[in-house]
């Protein structure tokens, strides 16, 4: 549910800074808003940056495997606690690498530099640097991939979360 707190501004803000330097990098939102009101102002942000052949919104799923199985990486820039997300979780057993912002819940799951990055909360010059080294190293995003879901797998599986 793409919501102010989730700091989607944020990450179009560090899309616009990372278009002046990469073509290769692109965005696909998966989930719905929670108002017409807040699709309205991304949308806005979209056109007045000029991102809209970078951007794609497709939207809810009940299929989030998937989905996850399509993508490079997950980036949750979240702008204050998250508790444990799960989304972070279902990316990385899908051997997904992270880039979200370093709030309250979201460094228990993922280690900066190994499972992914962590970027400051708020800032879209560190968000767009994060997104920025994990797209410059395939070996190394691939080795955050394998990192990534060992980690799920030995911290975060429901029945050791329920222990």
């Amino acid at each position: 549910l793409m919501r102010p707190r989730k700091g989607v501004e944020v990450l179009l803000e560090a899309l616009y800074i990372l278009s002046a330097q990469r073509k290769d990098i692109h965005l696909e939102f998966v989930g719905s808003f929670e108002t017409v009101h807040y699709q309205e102002q991304i949308e806005k942000l979209v056109r007045r940056w000029n991102l809209g052949n970078l951007v794609h919104f497709s939207g809810f799923t009940r299929d989030v495997p998937s989905k996850l199985q399509n993508l490079d990486a997950l980036v949750l820039p979240s702008l204050f606690g998250e508790g444990l997300p799960m989304v972070v979780l279902e990316a990385m057993a899908a051997g997904v690498p992270v880039v979200a912002t370093a709030v309250e819940g979201t460094p228990e799951a993922v280690r900066d530099g190994v499972d992914g990055y962590l970027a400051k909360p708020k800032n879209a010059g560190d968000l767009a640097n994060k997104i920025d080294l994990l797209c410059t190293d395939r070996r190394r995003w691939e080795q955050m991939g394998r990192a990534a879901r060992e980690r799920q797998r030995t911290l975060f599986t429901t029945a050791h979360m329920a222990k």
